[in-house]
């Protein structure tokens, strides 16, 4: 039976980070040598280790000029595919390109690398191609076929007022909409619905709809939750209603992400660059002040077990 980490607050445990990149962002390109060098290290004072990571290649997600991705599903994935081969520390994502490439092409990458791809990735407003467009069927047919969890972008809009707007193409209600045609396929919201706390919290809505109703699977990362507020005070929300859902404690369902190396979370944000240290330990501070006795199991889950156990379901054995 696993034991829980039960030291402090800064257990000496492993992390698994599950929302991070490689390739080209606007004026920055993050090599994996360059990832895996930040990763090297143990952060805040030696008391925390990201064991691996989740990395899709940005270079198959976005263009700077047009929605047409820079590289194409079979190019760019298999460059990530290849680099993973050569470490246990990254777990690679294929990214998908509704719209512009094929089931097909990732059904070809999954029988050639079948013990290294662990995952799907979708980014519906880089691609343009709404959430619930019928062009994501049969790549979730796939996840369904091959048990593989998918990693969606999700993004609440608002307005210049500040009112949310929900016809974005990332809305986690369109994510839902498609998750529920496949009810047993681990769909991950990946930050949790972005843009502030309205729209974490409009994703927050669909998260425990969806437990609450047992019609989806759908799971959340923290990739910019809160990410410049020490209290956490969406992730303590989402953790107490995911304790609380119809189903019991469905706290397996959040998982820690940061979207490293961009924008603060990585080395060439200078004026920052405690800000991936600062973020572990400010959820991990909010978490035992507001739960107390149950905080440190809470920690255990969400830095590490949740996404080792989804992982696992995936057929990749991580060890404790």
């Amino acid at each position: 039976m696993y034991i829980e980490h039960l030291n402090s607050v800064n257990f000496n445990g492993k992390i698994i980070d599950s929302h991070v990149h490689c390739g080209k962002w606007t004026n920055d390109t993050f090599s994996t040598k360059s990832v895996l060098q930040f990763f090297d290290r143990k952060f805040n004072n030696g008391k925390d280790k990201v064991d691996k990571v989740i990395i899709s290649n940005l270079d198959c997600i976005i263009n700077d000029t047009d929605k047409k991705p820079y590289k194409d599903e079979i190019t760019g994935n298999i460059e990530i595919i290849e680099k993973s081969l050569a470490t246990k520390q990254l777990i690679p994502f294929v990214v998908c390109q509704p719209g512009y490439g094929s089931a097909e092409n990732i059904e070809l990458l999954i029988n050639a690398y079948p013990t290294v791809i662990k995952g799907l990735k979708f980014h519906p407003a880089c691609l343009g191609v709404s959430a619930n467009d019928a062009s994501y069927i049969p790549y979730l047919k796939l996840a369904q076929k091959y048990n593989l969890p998918c990693l969606f972008h999700s993004e609440v809009l608002s307005d210049e007022a500040g009112n949310l707007v929900r016809n974005g193409v990332s809305d986690p209600v369109y994510i839902y909409e498609t998750a529920q045609m496949f009810p047993k396929v681990p769909v991950i919201l990946g930050h949790m619905g972005l843009g502030g706390g309205k729209a974490h919290e409009a994703a927050e809505e669909v998260l425990i709809e969806s437990i609450n109703k047992r019609n989806s699977k759908l799971y959340a990362d923290l990739a910019w939750v809160d990410w410049d507020n020490p209290e956490k005070p969406h992730i303590v929300d989402i953790i107490d209603k995911l304790l609380k859902t119809s189903d019991g404690d469905k706290t397996e369902r959040l998982l820690f992400g940061t979207d490293a190396p961009l924008g603060v979370f990585g080395e060439k944000a200078l004026k920052q660059k405690n800000a991936y240290d600062n973020n572990i330990k400010n959820i991990k501070d909010a978490i035992h002040k507001n739960f107390g006795d149950n905080a440190n199991k809470l920690i255990s889950r969400i830095f590490y077990r949740n996404s080792k156990k989804l992982l696992n379901n995936s057929g990749i054995n991580i060890e404790v």
